[in-house]
């Protein structure tokens, strides 16, 4: 009975990367005018999808999309505009958080209706920002992208225990139960006031960066109490019914690069099959670890950058 339930969601989970990426390329999202470097020949593609499983894999263990690795690895590495690198990020942020839901799925770690909630309110934010990211320039961007890492690496690494529950309010926060297919039950009650609050300018962050919105909602949800496992599951929820509404917009600006985006995808895709099996053995400890020494390296070799 399990194999077949597996089946049917690995079989469901192909079907729609398949789709997605007919529909990414059919989109009209290619860049015009592009100036950054041009995937050439067979080892060009191998290198773009290895590094595309590298922010798959990285990005589906926090439950942050992979776009604050990948943002400042096209900034960097490719020569990207900083829109052109927003644009293609959002595509390929979405292909990983779908294919590493469904992983999500079949481990019932997700709480649905929180994960839909955010998203209703995320989504105006991303629209908002998404519109916004048009402004930028590569100094003022850089900048913004490594203060707001190096501030999420510090909350994370000095306020571990800090939670954001209201227990004084009104209505009381809801009590909820996660059972997942390991046996463990997750006990939580989180305040939804302050989440939805939280969860629009994620919407916006996620827009104006291209990071998907996982690389704060994570911590958002962390701290207002919802266990780390659950919290890292339902930010890859929450970021495919968010993150298709930036890749419609930048499409329609033609700031999303197919060939990096469907090579980028299918490595983000590989990647984030196997960050999900990482993470469901992975203690949250080592986790919120991993998420701040990732955001502390990629802020600096920012700024580096600009030196």
């Amino acid at each position: 009975m399990k194999r077949n339930q597996e089946n049917k969601t690995g079989s469901l989970y192909r079907f729609l990367t398949i789709v997605t990426l007919v529909l990414l390329s059919g989109c009209g999202g290619t860049t015009q005018n592009v100036n950054h470097d041009i995937i050439r020949g067979f080892s060009d593609v191998v290198t773009v999808v290895v590094t595309g499983m590298f922010v798959g894999c990285a990005g589906t263990l926090v439950g942050a999309g992979g776009g604050f690795l990948l943002v400042p690895l096209l900034l960097l590495f490719y020569g990207f505009t900083p829109q052109h690198a927003i644009g293609t990020s959002t595509a390929v942020v979405f292909l990983n958080a779908l294919s590493g839901t469904f992983s999500y799925i079949s481990q019932k770690r997700i709480d649905y209706e929180i994960g839909i909630k955010f998203s209703v309110v995320a989504v105006p934010g991303v629209i908002i920002g998404a519109f916004l990211a048009q402004y930028f320039n590569i100094i003022v961007f850089s900048i913004v992208f490594a203060l707001l890492l190096l501030a999420i690496s510090y909350i994370l690494i000095f306020f571990r225990e800090f939670n954001l529950i209201c227990s004084n309010s009104k209505e009381e926060p809801q009590t909820r139960v996660v059972c997942d297919s390991m046996g463990e039950t997750h006990t939580y009650c989180p305040d939804m006031s302050i989440g939805l609050g939280g969860s629009f300018l994620v919407g916006i962050t996620s827009g104006l960066l291209g990071i998907g919105g996982g690389l704060i909602h994570v911590p958002l949800m962390s701290f207002l109490g919802i266990p780390m496992h659950v919290a890292v599951a339902t930010s890859h929820f929450v970021i495919v019914l968010t993150s298709i509404f930036g890749v419609v917009i930048f499409a329609t600006l033609k700031l999303i690069d197919l060939d990096y985006a469907i090579f980028l995808g299918v490595g983000s895709i590989l990647g984030a099959y196997y960050g999900a099996k990482i993470a469901a053995k992975t203690r949250s400890d080592v986790i919120k670890a991993v998420i701040a020494v990732l955001l502390l390296l990629v802020a600096v070799k920012l700024i580096l950058g600009l030196m």
